[in-house]
């Protein structure tokens, strides 16, 4: 082949692969927005480089202190995993920002990578103007019954996100501001959480960026609001995360579903199964929901079109046979719930669990107080030195005993695993306590990149039987109470705090109104 033949047809041949790759780059979206005084939605399709897309993730954190916004706004991996692999095969950038967890990627090449870029300065030319009118509650999505209690224990990001070689985590306007300039970004599009909250507010939300002057776009199917539940007025996350995506909207930021985006351009395959049941108030084994007397619970798939959902509460695998949900279901005994999707006999979503334990009745205070008394000597024996002692009336670091922000004067702090063993007496009929997790670690940053470790289960074991036991108890829950009978003829008692297979050093748990009652006369 001549020469000039042969380069004619390379050039032709790199060509033909360049316009390839510029229109795979190339895609129209379907992004809305919303008229503020009518809330007609108006569609404006849009014509884009992907090349010049930035997704920005805001933290996709491993823990919360609500336990229901953990374990839905975790349901959104598997989705969100797909969903990035497609962004990148467009030529998006990734842009991970958890935030407050962001120094715990120092040395990961991803977030050296993100330090590198030379800091610009960075305009402020407009306001996003937003009137949220999703309710926001203070403490948690849990609803009705016992809440739960605001700490900062996450840190890190969720360990099942797909963090590829070539994404940057990010952390401040600044930064975030200087890559997209750098990398030729002028749009955004915004995963994660807190809708209301963080993804739009925060130094790295779609509102500092909207502000700078990139355009910034809301994916609808890829957050989580910070809403309330409320099953008698019919409001639950999903209901939340719709109407915080409506604000949006009526403020001038587009919104879009981005699975709709990449089923498009064929990134998406619809026998994927991504989505879990969400589950309302949402507890696990390792993080029950404790209920006083009834709790109402809320199943849903939003994502999933004609999908019923079937359901067991006996810890059986549900299957299309199990009873059809339809309205909220009031549990009045401990549970375990579990949940799937079905379209006719497919199950179309990942399965989905909630562990609700009903507390006991309150215990009478006792007579005889633990720490009264004098634990066997026998104690731990050899090495004893190396073990964790109980402490009596302060916590096992010598603080006062402290449970969900309530100071107890009397009984005893411990380590996990540790114990304490007594002699009983006859006149002795029954062993009442409360137990739970120390407040101590919450007292600096309000338990910053800790709070989520401390694991514990309490047991009670008359003449080496077990006779009672907590299920796993986590920081700041209700104590839980303990009522337990003294068969006639029982020799010794031991109260044991065992940490729940973490054995961390933050496993600290507390007896408190711990004691005897006295038979009656």
């Amino acid at each position: 082949m001549p020469r000039l033949f042969r380069l004619t047809w390379l050039a032709l041949g790199f060509l033909t692969t360049a316009a390839a790759q510029t229109a795979a780059r190339e895609m129209t979206l379907t992004p809305r927005t919303r008229d503020p005084a009518t809330g007609q939605v108006v569609t404006r399709p849009l014509k884009i480089d992907a090349s010049k897309v930035g997704i920005v993730i805001v933290d996709p954190w491993n823990y919360h202190w609500c336990m229901t916004w953990t374990e839905q706004a975790g349901g959104m991996t598997p989705r969100m995993n797909k969903a990035l692999a497609g962004a990148r095969k467009l030529g998006m950038a990734v842009l991970w920002a958890p935030t407050d967890a962001a120094s715990m990627y120092s040395g990961r090449p991803q977030r050296e990578r993100a330090m590198a870029f030379p800091y610009l300065p960075v305009p402020h030319v407009r306001n996003v103007q937003c009137k949220w009118s999703v309710v926001a509650t203070d403490a948690c999505l849990c609803g009705p019954g016992v809440a739960c209690l605001v700490n900062y224990g996450w840190d890190g990001m969720d360990p099942r996100l797909e963090i590829a070689e070539g994404d940057l985590i990010v952390s401040g306007t600044q930064e975030l501001y200087s890559i997209c300039k750098a990398q030729g970004i002028t749009l955004l599009i915004y995963f994660g959480g807190a809708t209301n909250m963080c993804l739009t507010g925060k130094d790295i939300g779609l509102g500092p960026m909207f502000a700078a002057g990139l355009d910034t776009f809301f994916a609808r199917d890829m957050a989580f609001a910070w809403t309330t539940y409320d099953p008698a007025k019919g409001e639950t996350p999903s209901t939340g995360n719709a109407q915080a995506a409506d604000d949006l909207e009526r403020s001038g930021i587009p919104t879009l579903v981005f699975v709709d985006e990449l089923r498009k351009v064929t990134l998406w395959d619809d026998a994927w199964v991504t989505e879990p049941v969400r589950v309302t108030p949402a507890g696990t084994t390792k993080r029950p929901y404790l209920f006083e007397d009834a709790v109402a619970v809320t199943l849903e798939i939003p994502f999933v079109e004609n999908a019923r959902i079937h359901y067991t509460l006996d810890g059986t695998e549900p299957t299309s046979k199990s009873p059809l949900y339809q309205t909220p279901i009031t549990l009045i005994a401990s549970t375990r719930l579990r949940a799937a999707a079905f379209r006719e006999d497919k199950q179309v979503s990942l399965e989905s669990a909630g562990s609700f334990t009903r507390l006991p009745a309150m215990p009478p205070k006792p007579g005889v107080p633990l720490d009264s008394l004098v634990p066997i000597k026998d104690l731990y024996t050899y090495q004893s030195a190396f073990l964790w002692h109980p402490v009596a009336n302060h916590s096992y670091e010598n603080n006062p005993l402290r449970i969900r922000g309530r100071n107890f004067a009397q009984g005893l702090g411990m380590r996990a695993p540790a114990y304490a063993r007594y002699d009983l007496q006859p006149e002795w009929s029954r062993f009442v306590a409360l137990v739970g997790i120390d407040d101590k670690l919450l007292d600096r940053d309000n338990g910053a990149n800790i709070a989520q470790y401390p694991s514990v289960v309490f047991k009670v074991i008359i003449d080496g039987r077990l006779a009672a036991e907590s299920p796993v108890m986590r920081i700041s829950q209700v104590p839980w109470r303990f009522d337990v009978p003294i068969p006639s003829g029982s020799r010794q008692l031991t109260v044991v705090c065992d940490d729940a297979e973490s054995r961390s050093p933050y496993d600290l748990g507390n007896w408190v109104e711990a004691g005897f009652l006295l038979q009656q006369k």
